[in-house]
């Protein structure tokens, strides 16, 4: 899952206010965070200069994170198959540490869980897992496992019940925080949309006490604004708008989102347009937009009042 938070920042969408491009032919990069990108390998970018700090055989899956300060969750894909090698890459050396095997990573959130800093991952579009680095080593717990007719996308950390505890949002539902971590956590509905394979594959961000939610397979997908209601366990009533064609991040940015699909980027909900041209995999902060094989900045302004 790609979510961006650029609150103190707007984006300038004349053509003038690009402020430098690099083409990377067959970089094929699938994702990004912070000041990193990865795909075939693993770069570290300051302003338009970039250095190799990793790379993987046959690269690296879509999703991963920063963990603390510059370290780096990726996934290594595997020669066949989808399930490769869940790696932390520590700073400032970045050489790998195997975490675990068989595995395969699509979405990645750092967070502490009871006092445990660590990080959440969708582990095959089913299981919610929360791995920490606990008396030197790193250590996994399965939260909740999710089947449906659906694979099961996107994540976020939210308190939804609003108990004090981070609940997380995964696919069609929210799964609320025990009252210790060794009780088992517990799933609830936001909404239904499990009939197909790829209906449940979200892109999702709490944005303005809502979740946005996108269908990141879908050349069509509307953006789907879910309103909690009074009682966060029943259903929530959703609001659609707009299309979207396979879209991959969103950047909550101030009263705006930027919408990052497979024609560009989208600043929602103006409609305005730019980064145009090339599918988008992530949005890092500062106005840098990432496609496979493309990094570009734009150029923004301090948020007007």
């Amino acid at each position: 899952m790609r979510v961006i938070f650029l609150t103190l920042w707007v984006v300038a969408l004349s053509a003038q206010d690009l402020l430098w491009q690099r083409d990377l032919p067959n970089e094929n990069l699938t994702g990004g965070a912070g000041q990193f990108t990865w795909g075939r390998r693993v770069l570290q970018w300051r302003k338009s200069k970039y250095r190799q700090v990793a790379q993987a055989p046959h690269g690296y899956d879509d999703g991963g994170c920063v963990f603390g300060t510059a370290d780096l969750i990726l996934a290594e894909r595997p020669a066949t198959g989808t399930l490769g090698r869940l790696v932390h890459l520590p700073a400032p050396g970045y050489k790998p540490v195997t975490i675990d095997t068989g595995v395969e990573l699509h979405d990645c959130v750092p967070t502490t869980l009871f006092g445990r800093s660590g990080f959440l991952m969708v582990h095959r579009f089913t299981q919610v897992r929360f791995y920490w680095l606990g008396d030197g080593r790193w250590q996994m717990q399965e939260l909740y496992s999710i089947y449906t007719a659906s694979r099961q996308g996107g994540l976020a950390v939210f308190d939804v019940d609003r108990d004090g505890r981070p609940d997380i949002f995964c696919g069609n539902y929210w799964v609320r925080s025990p009252e210790q971590f060794d009780l088992p956590w517990h799933i609830f509905a936001i909404n239904v949309l499990h009939a197909d394979s790829a209906d449940a594959n979200f892109v999702l961000a709490p944005w303005q006490g809502e979740l946005i939610a996108l269908q990141r397979e879908n050349n069509a997908s509307p953006l789907r604004r879910f309103s909690p209601p009074a009682d966060v366990h029943q259903l929530w009533p959703e609001a659609a708008s707009g299309e979207f064609r396979q879209p991959k991040v969103i950047a909550p940015l101030g009263e705006a989102l930027w919408i990052g699909d497979a024609t560009g980027v989208t600043e929602w909900p103006s409609g305005r347009r730019w980064a145009t041209g090339y599918p988008v995999v992530a949005i890092l902060p500062y106005g840098i937009v990432v496609g496979p094989n493309r990094v570009v900045r734009w150029l923004l302004q301090p948020l007007r009042k």
